[in-house]
């Protein structure tokens, strides 16, 4: 790891400008008091990959926190929303229609769908969470609303929103809509006849008493009131408060000093920071990025199951891509699903070989400070790129592995020329392969080329069985050559080799890759292919 830059003014990635602004926050507190990071994670689905940036992502800042402002104490709060009531069942849990009757109930109160390995519905999302975070190497403290709540840590703040809860409706009430405006309260009692948090009305508030008084009559999408009414303490667990009541609560009790949140939450940061300041708190940092999307551009979502989980991820590509992608411009959406995996690859590789050959300052302000791990390579010696191995399996059509690995070293000797190469190599190979079992094997379809495109490639193996020693350069230029010959812009031979070799429309550079899978090998495909052409 780094040593702590001597002029932190030069490093200029997006953790140290935050870092810097929260240093200038707490520049003013006693020795002894330390900075306070919180995410939060909402354990109403499961955990993706967007939730990984949630947590990653102020872990970046808190490390160039660290780097630039060593002797200040820090803890990073992973706080878990499991007193929220389920609103929805997810689309991705088990017996979807057995859980409909829990709508409305606090999560933390509602039996574990996956069976009973955990007692409730949260602690297993927490369980899922912890085993999420595991791989990243991530220092963090989890926090459960429902223990703060249901052990008093909230109960003196809670206290204060009673008293306050005037001020605080007229601070929420005009940016909610219109059909929500009526009896809307910060405070939702839990009803102690059905057990649903949702469905609470406040009718009359008792500061005094720390009481309020509640009928249990709201409908909320498939929940519905019990009828139940009572008066009944707000303490001790016994209630809980709006979310954007909640967010500036647990700033408060916990004197957060900095939190990242999607940019769809600033208009609520800036509502609960209002809510904060009446409770006499100091609103945190904020830092909102955009949002994660997947293929078709939409929002990655844990309720409905949109998005990439972290297993699928670490059987696709290692663990530090993921990282890397993470800590790249926060600030642009970005898509992340499956078939983008081997770009993200191959920009890590290349800052990879970037960082191997950098001085200390250059590595200080490199990704790669954030990116890398205890275990991780510390270096690429190979041009080889993730695409190309990729379009290797299903070209050689094969997971025969140590014959995968001797065409990676007949093109690129440096591969195997280094222990740390060739361990993130062979890694990136068990990804390769695992991609092409999952994916492409199963839909492959084999074309049947036929008219021109017989000539065309009978054209071409005779070439590549003529010149076997040819280098990448020579073998495109032959490419482009034939499709010259054949059409009126010579790109238009790609798809036809594409779809014969790989069964796909687009692929690598094809001089760099007959290179690598040899001209005799792919010779033999494509006469292979003109075979069974002419058979069928």
């Amino acid at each position: 790891m780094a040593s702590a830059p001597q002029t932190p003014t030069a490093l200029d990635l997006w953790p140290y400008e935050e870092a810097r602004r929260l240093a200038e926050r707490v520049g003013g507190y006693e020795a002894g008091r330390a900075v306070v990071f919180q995410s939060g994670f909402g354990p109403s689905g499961l955990p993706h990959l967007g939730t990984m940036g949630e947590v990653l992502r102020p872990s970046y800042v808190r490390h160039a926190f660290r780097l630039l402002s060593p002797d200040r104490p820090q803890r990073f709060v992973v706080f878990i929303d499991d007193m929220d009531g389920l609103r929805k069942v997810p689309e991705n849990i088990p017996n979807r229609e057995a859980f409909t009757e829990h709508l409305g109930k606090p999560v933390s109160r509602i039996p574990d769908p996956f069976g009973d390995c955990h007692d409730s519905f949260a602690s297993h999302m927490i369980a899922l969470l912890g085993s999420f975070l595991a791989p990243v190497e991530v220092e963090y403290e989890l926090m459960r609303s429902s223990e703060m709540y249901g052990g008093g840590a909230f109960d003196d703040a809670l206290k204060l929103v009673l008293a306050k809860h005037q001020e605080i409706i007229r601070i929420v009430t005009p940016t909610l809509r219109e059909e929500n405006r009526a009896g809307w309260s910060p405070v939702m009692p839990l009803c102690p006849s059905c057990g649903q948090v949702n469905s609470t009305l406040v009718t009359a508030y008792h500061p005094d008493r720390g009481t309020v008084e509640f009928s249990c009559e709201r409908s909320f999408g498939g929940a519905h009131g019990c009828g139940f009414r009572a008066e009944q303490s707000i303490l001790g667990g016994a209630a809980k408060v709006q979310w954007k009541v909640d967010w500036a609560l647990r700033w408060f009790v916990l004197k957060v000093d900095y939190e990242l949140y999607g940019k769809d939450l600033i208009d609520s940061a800036r509502l609960s920071g209002q809510i904060l300041k009446l409770l006499g708190g100091r609103p945190p940092l904020g830092f909102a990025f955009e949002m994660y999307l997947d293929e078709d551009g939409h929002k990655v979502s844990k309720s409905v199951g949109r998005g990439v989980g972290v297993e699928q991820w670490r059987r696709y590509a290692p663990i530090e891509v993921l990282k890397y992608f993470l800590i790249l411009n926060p600030k642009r959406a970005r898509k992340l699903f499956l078939e983008a995996i081997p770009q993200y690859v191959d920009e890590y590789l290349d800052a990879l070989r970037a960082w191997s050959s950098a001085d200390a300052a250059a590595r200080a302000n490199s990704p790669l400070t954030f990116v890398l791990q205890s275990a991780s390579a510390r270096r690429f010696n190979s041009t080889i790129t993730f695409s190309l191995i990729m379009n290797l399996v299903p070209a050689l059509g094969t997971s025969d592995r140590e014959l995968i690995w001797t065409y990676l070293v007949n093109y690129d000797p440096g591969i195997a020329g280094d222990p740390e190469t060739e361990r993130l190599a062979r890694s990136l190979m068990e990804c390769a392969l695992n991609f092409y079992r999952d994916f492409i094997e199963p839909a492959k379809q084999p074309y049947a080329p036929s008219g021109t495109e017989l000539e065309q490639l009978d054209s071409l193996a005779s070439w590549l069985e003529a010149n076997p020693a040819a280098n990448a350069e020579a073998i495109e230029k032959a490419v482009y050559d034939l499709g010259r010959a054949n059409y009126d812009k010579p790109g238009k031979i790609f798809p036809v080799i594409y779809r014969t070799l790989m069964g796909q429309e687009r692929g690598p550079r094809l001089g760099a890759f007959i290179r690598l899978a040899t001209p005799e090998k792919v010779a033999h495909a494509l006469r292979t292919a003109l075979h069974q052409a002419a058979a069928s």
